[in-house]
C-alpha cells in the first residue's frame, strides 16, 4: 500500500520531475531537477524552455510531438545547466482535460555525454 503523500514523494524523488506549459513555459520543477541543473526555483520556473535547451530542433520535435499528445520516450537533450551543459534523457507525456493540453508531465535523468550520444543518434534515426 502506497501511503507517503504524493506531493512529498515528487518533490523529494530523485530524478528530475518538471511541468511546462502548451506555451512552453516552465511551470513546476522539483528539488532534484534545480539540483542538478544548479538554478534556483526564480531562475528556472516561470522560464521558456528554449532559455534552456541547447538544440533547438530536438526542442521543437518535442513539443510539436507533446501537441500532438503523442508521448516521448528516451529523448536526449543539451541543457544549459548554471555552470555547465547537462546531458538529459527525458520521457514525457501530456497531461490534458477535456482535450485541452494542461501541462507536460516529464521525466528526466542526467547521463554521461557518451549515454547521451548512443540516445542522440537513435533519435536522429527516428526523425
Amino acid at each position: 500500500m502506497f501511503t507517503e503523500n504524493p506531493v512529498d514523494f515528487i518533490e523529494k524523488s530523485s530524478i528530475g520531475i518538471h511541468a511546462v506549459s502548451p506555451d512552453g513555459v516552465i511551470k513546476y520543477a522539483n528539488q532534484f531537477e534545480l539540483d542538478i541543473l544548479g538554478y534556483s526555483k526564480d531562475e528556472y520556473i516561470g522560464h521558456h524552455v528554449s532559455e534552456f535547451q541547447i538544440d533547438k530542433d530536438c526542442l521543437s520535435a518535442m513539443m510539436t510531438k507533446l501537441e500532438k499528445f503523442e508521448t516521448l520516450l528516451n529523448y536526449p537533450a543539451k541543457v544549459n545547466g548554471k555552470n555547465q551543459i547537462k546531458y538529459i534523457i527525458y520521457n514525457s507525456s501530456v497531461y490534458e482535460s477535456e482535450g485541452e493540453f494542461i501541462h507536460t508531465r516529464c521525466f528526466g535523468n542526467e547521463v554521461s555525454k557518451e549515454i547521451y550520444d548512443v540516445f542522440y543518434d537513435e533519435y536522429k534515426r527516428r526523425a
